[in-house]
């Protein structure tokens, strides 16, 4: 391999990496803007940054894809990271000019916190790349994200109708779980372990994470 070859393929994941940070970088700011919105309407529209639902989204999507799972792993971590620095430094310099964002200076225990989630996410993102394989255990991989978004559903659907907020949430999960469902659906080549995987996950994470605060 010569050098100008090597370089290329150096070159390569370096531009993807910024590229996902220019994303994640976006991404913190609209999310942080829409705390702008009310959150005890029917809508409520700030629902997008508080829960997990756009972010299950758009890691799968960013796990999918990768092309290896050491750029998926590094993808998810920029994204995820930069997400975090624009969302709390918006929101500390907002707290110069908004009253509603003035929180005595810069959120350094969630931003610590959420930097650790992020580590988290990039080590998951490594692992369901290897849905790639194209095996049984594929099969399980393609379910996991859409485990999480369909208890998310199931939680935040139950907490609209006794609420009656939350929709915009409601939407956006439901809309998604559906069109992930369908896309991983094709591409298993186990159907029945596929479907089962999903049903088992949804309801241990269901059971786990939503259930308590409803």
């Amino acid at each position: 391999m010569t050098a100008i070859a090597r370089n290329k393929e150096i070159r390569i994941p370096f531009k993807s990496y910024f590229h996902y940070v220019g994303w994640g970088l976006v991404a913190g700011i609209l999310t942080r803007l829409t705390d702008f919105f009310p959150n005890d309407d029917i809508w409520s529209f700030s629902s997008i940054a508080t829960l997990f639902g756009f972010w299950i989204v758009t890691v799968t999507l960013i796990t999918y894809y990768s092309s290896s799972n050491q750029q998926a792993a590094v993808n998810v971590l920029v994204y995820l990271f930069a997400m975090n620095i624009s969302f709390y430094m918006l929101k500390y310099a907002l707290g110069f000019f908004v009253l509603m964002f003035n929180n005595d200076g810069f959120q350094w225990s969630l931003f610590i916190l959420y930097s650790i989630v992020a580590v988290v996410c990039s080590a998951i993102s490594y692992v369901l790349y290897f849905w790639n394989k194209e095996n049984k255990w594929s099969n399980v991989l393609y379910a996991l994200p859409i485990s999480g978004l369909a208890a998310e559903t199931i939680g935040v659907g139950i907490y609209l109708y006794n609420n009656h907020t939350f929709l915009f949430q409601f939407m956006f999960n439901f809309l998604s779980f559906m069109l992930l469902f369908r896309w991983f659906y094709q591409k298993a080549n186990h159907k029945l372990i596929y479907l089962a995987a999903i049903t088992v996950t949804t309801l241990i994470v269901y059971s786990l994470i939503y259930r308590p605060f409803l």
